[in-house]
């Protein structure tokens, strides 16, 4: 396969230098660093070649992609680092880049390669919702689980059976009786996960966060109080350093690299990949980076789901911390800004009369600035956050047994993972787009009417969502990004082409996620009713690219 076709000029200009934190401008001695470089492979390209695989066989052939894209496109910065003198040097291909520990002019000389994008060193304190305080093991449900009708779900047979969510977090206390029997198993790694923070493989919790988040997602119950939106789901442990730093961004990539293709056991990934941790834009974290991860993530199939913060509404558009400030995968028409998709479903935080936290980041997000993407620019900028979920006053998990009340989106993104488990233990086939639609469909408005930057599209409805999942066509839409060229949108069953478009001298298809030709559209309105469940893509003559469609049944 030709060089050309696989890999995109994705972070910089080719005739462009490299450029570097400005910690790491002015840094002495070893650091660590992460080494970006320019080449990534394309996520279109990426997603066309294993359009219509299983997921294990996707997760795996996305994996071993990258994985040889990556160690080509390597080369040349490994032998830099070898004859350098570094330490600790880790190759990444969920994105296409090198962490080390290296001497601080080594890594500013490496920026000056015209392979790398960008050498970054930041170390900054990283904030986490406090613990809460202990909570008696009443027999119960708690408020949050029923809000969002998760134990209506479970009375129809679907309690996250057979789906392993990722949890990416300060580790979780594997031997809490709410998780012990429903744990990621697989015999290379012993206690359920990886420790990225102490490179072992046992990520006990040393913190608590990650506890609580994981009770949001999976707990059962035994203990006393089920406070967990998918109490059969799976739980894959990720601990990673809690700095908001290039260690613990490194780490973080790391983790939802194991959740696509864990190294020892590439097929037995994850399905849902939870990081309840974010940076603060002001911190400068590796934003091209992120999203072009999260891009990759989701041509392998994996739902990913990440926090806002807990910086309110001062701010726009810099509220939301990296990763969830990423464009999600499904675009909702009720979005505003001009852009590309990308693969975050970010939640927000509401307290038990459904209003939103205040605390709660609130969009919209820009990445006008932010190469190579240099889209939505502000105003008006993306919507965010996606979706929102109970998280003030929750009832959770606590590390060393029993539970804990707590507050923060961290505990909404948890219950969001967890009614994604849900939904995939209905149907294991939805991929990222399918699955953030469908929450969003389902999702009950809040606040101003439609989607919004504080409620996103909803409260999310595990019972709404779940029974949507094979409702049939009339009630999908389309997941249409803006961008210069002709739009089309899917309402109850119609295509409709814009308006604008002449009536001659016009030509447009529908293809299928493998490129094929499916059918001629029209100007207006065009039927699709008979059209498989799956996503589509319209090309015209004068649009820059297709448009993805997606349709649901």
């Amino acid at each position: 396969m030709s060089r050309n076709v696989m890999a995109l000029l994705a972070l910089a200009g080719a005739a462009q230098a490299g450029r570097v934190s400005t910690e790491l401008e002015t840094a002495n001695g070893r650091v660590p660093v992460m080494i970006v470089l320019k080449r990534q492979f394309d996520a279109g390209e990426l997603a066309a070649r294993v359009a219509g695989l299983p997921k294990p066989e996707r997760r795996a052939r996305v994996a071993r992609m990258l994985h040889e894209f990556s160690e080509q496109e390597q080369a040349g910065v490994a032998a830099a680092l070898a004859a350098g003198g570094v330490a600790d040097v880790r190759g990444l291909w969920i994105v296409n880049a090198v962490y080390c520990e290296a001497d601080a002019e080594l890594a500013r000389k490496l920026a000056h390669r015209p392979d790398v994008a960008y050498v970054s060193c930041d170390r900054l304190p990283l904030a986490l919702e406090p613990a809460g305080a202990p909570a008696c093991p009443v027999d119960e449900i708690p408020w949050g689980v029923q809000r969002i009708r998760a134990p209506e779900v479970w009375h129809q047979g679907w309690t996250g059976q057979g789906i392993v969510v990722g949890v990416i977090d300060t580790g979780c206390d594997y031997n809490h009786p709410d998780f012990a029997d429903h744990l990621w198993t697989d015999p290379n790694y012993p206690h359920h996960g990886w420790d990225f923070e102490n490179n072992d493989d046992d990520p006990m919790d040393a913190h608590g966060h990650g506890t609580s988040t994981a009770g949001n997602i999976a707990s059962d119950g035994t203990a006393g109080s089920q406070c967990g939106a998918a109490p059969d789901a799976e739980l894959m442990i990720l601990r990673v350093r809690t700095m908001a730093d290039t260690i613990s961004e490194n780490q973080a990539l790391q983790a939802l690299q194991f959740c696509v293709a864990p190294p020892l056991a590439p097929e037995n990934g994850a399905d849902v990949a939870n990081l309840a941790l974010g940076w603060m834009l002001s911190w400068n974290p590796q934003q091209a980076t992120w999203r072009q991860a999260a891009l990759n993530a989701a041509a392998a199939g994996l739902c990913a789901f990440a926090t806002g913060g807990s910086e309110g509404s001062s701010n726009p558009p810099n509220n939301l911390r990296c990763p969830g400030h990423v464009p999600p995968p499904w675009w909702n028409p009720e979005n505003t800004g001009v852009g590309t998709l990308a693969g975050v479903v970010t939640s927000g935080a509401t307290d038990s009369a459904d209003f939103i936290a205040s605390m709660s980041s609130q969009g919209p997000v820009t990445w006008q600035t932010i190469a190579p993407f240099n889209d939505y620019a502000y105003p008006p900028g993306l919507t965010k956050p996606d979706v929102c979920a109970p998280g003030i006053a929750v009832k959770t998990c606590q590390r060393g047994g029993g539970y804990t009340i707590w507050s923060g989106p961290a505990a909404a993104t948890g219950f969001a993972a967890g009614v994604t488990a849900l939904m995939l233990a209905k149907d294991s086939t939805l991929l990222p787009a399918a699955v953030d639609s469908i929450l969003e469909i389902t999702a009950v408005d809040l606040g101003a009417a439609g989607k919004d930057n504080a409620y996103g599209a909803g409260r999310i409805d595990a019972l709404a969502a779940v029974n949507h999942i094979g409702a049939g066509l009339e009630q999908g839409r389309a997941s249409v990004p803006p961008a210069s060229g002709p739009k089309a949108t899917v309402v109850r069953g119609v295509l409709r082409m814009e308006d604008r478009i002449p009536e001659t001298g016009y030509r447009a298809e529908l293809l299928d996620a493998a490129g094929r030709k499916v059918r001629e559209l029209c100007p207006g309105r065009n039927d699709v009713t008979r059209l498989p469940a799956g996503v589509y893509f319209v090309r015209t003559e004068s649009g820059p690219a297709p448009h993805r469609v997606v349709v649901m049944k």
